[in-house]
């Protein structure tokens, strides 16, 4: 393939993510992807496809020739968020990727204290009560799926505890957090669904203006949502549409992606006899063991997009002006130039160099809790339940952006 190619001079890479068995293990297509067109034009989800390590790190630090803003694709007007779910339009006004650079690092400085480790860490004895209780129901029903059973609830009561959701009002927030997602890219979504999603996007908003107006009302001491409504440094304080375009943005980080990573991690845990008996002797390897999953079977399935704000040369490639690129940090992480024996799954490799969760000035905000989440379900999962045993393998369902593991049927076993 030529090193000049354009979109109007190749023919669309052969990426595939509805191929049978690519849920199931996607490496083999990036594998050939990185050896025969590392970056490559994807007619159906116009855009185009960056599998490299170097290329993918590289877009994501070029803020000056690639934009996080969806307004910026060449087809946003016909086959954006806004044109397709204009619900959405406005949260996207002042999300944090549609923010211009300077309006970004503002609300990211703003907002960056109340998400640092430090400051998630007292939410540890909220979460590990939501966690123990969860897993008092599993006890008794003795053969679950950990997917539905655990995964699923533990991010959705986390953060509905995190905003202090009102009563009664969960699964119309877990409607909305699952509607948002799958908004992250619209025109993958099934016609016949977007309706059910436009509504489920229009009264969540509602519901979150609501909680942000009665915490305005009504502060609470160690609030997340409190601080950030009374965050100001030197008089510039977070504006409404802001502060609803931030929560919007953690519940559409820290959900579906903390549910994978417990599911994820615990499915390779317990393909693995080897490494569960590692973790008995040695807990601590826990948190490295997190961090592989999401380097060895990440559970993303386009990456992360950004636009180009002006022609780009680009990786030997010619890129336009407003078109897409899906960088595909699943790919990256399987990457032998940055990633030594990335086939192989080492509990002890240095992640240092991961892009599990972007890279650059939009690094993941939600990022340390969705690490604590995570530690502390698949840690007292096996402390629980050491003997705990797989029934059957993983099965994955249909989802535009993600490899959506369905069931992860367990047999648990409690500590005699």
């Amino acid at each position: 393939m030529s090193q000049e190619q354009t979109k109007s001079e190749t023919k669309s890479c052969p990426f595939n993510p509805n191929a049978p068995g690519f849920d199931v293990n996607p490496y083999p297509m990036f594998k050939d992807l990185r050896t025969q067109a590392p970056i490559s034009y994807w007619d159906q989800g116009h855009g185009w496809i960056v599998t490299r390590y170097e290329d993918v790190i590289a877009a994501l630090r070029d803020n000056k020739r690639f934009s996080t803003n969806p307004a910026d694709w060449e087809l946003a007007s016909t086959l954006g968020t806004a044109a397709l779910i204009p619900e959405r339009d406005e949260l996207n006004k002042s999300n944090l990727f549609a923010l211009s650079d300077a309006d970004h690092a503002r609300v990211r400085r703003l907002v960056s204290p109340a998400f640092t480790p430090r400051a998630v860490e007292w939410l540890r004895p909220e979460i590990q009560a939501i966690v123990d209780e969860l897993l008092d129901a599993a006890e008794a029903k003795g053969t679950v799926n950990l997917v539905s059973d655990i995964a699923d609830p533990i991010p959705a009561r986390v953060m509905s505890s995190l905003l202090k959701i009102p009563k009664g009002r969960e699964v119309l927030f877990q409607r909305f957090t699952e509607a948002s997602i799958k908004s992250i890219l619209p025109s993958l979504i099934p016609p016949e669904e977007l309706v059910a999603v436009r509504k489920d996007i229009r009264e969540g908003i509602a519901l979150l203006r609501e909680t942000i107006e009665e915490r305005r009302r009504n502060p609470v001491e160690n609030d997340i949502l409190t601080t950030l409504i009374q965050t100001e440094e030197q008089g510039d304080k977070l504006s409404t549409s802001e502060l609803l375009s931030l929560v919007a943005s953690l519940i559409v980080g820290g959900f579906e992606t903390t549910v994978h990573l417990i599911g994820f991690t615990l499915s390779n845990i317990l393909r693995r006899p080897e490494l569960f008996a590692q973790l008995k002797a040695e807990p601590e390897l826990v948190k490295n063991t997190l961090e592989e999953v999401l380097r060895f079977d990440n559970f993303g399935k386009l990456g992360l997009t950004r636009y180009a704000r002006e022609d780009v040369e680009f990786g030997g490639v010619k890129i336009k002006k407003g078109q897409r690129l899906f960088l595909m940090i699943n790919s990256a992480m399987h990457d032998e130039a940055a990633f030594p024996n990335p086939e192989t799954f080492d509990v002890r490799r240095s992640t240092t160099a991961t892009v599990a969760f972007g890279n650059g000035m939009h690094f993941c905000l939600g990022v340390h809790l969705a690490r604590l989440e995570g530690r502390i379900a698949v840690d007292t999962l096996l402390k629980r339940f050491p003997d705990m045993k797989l029934v059957k393998p993983p099965t994955f369902g249909p989802h535009p952006v993600l490899r959506k593991m369905e069931t992860l049927e367990v047999q648990l076993i409690a500590r005699s």
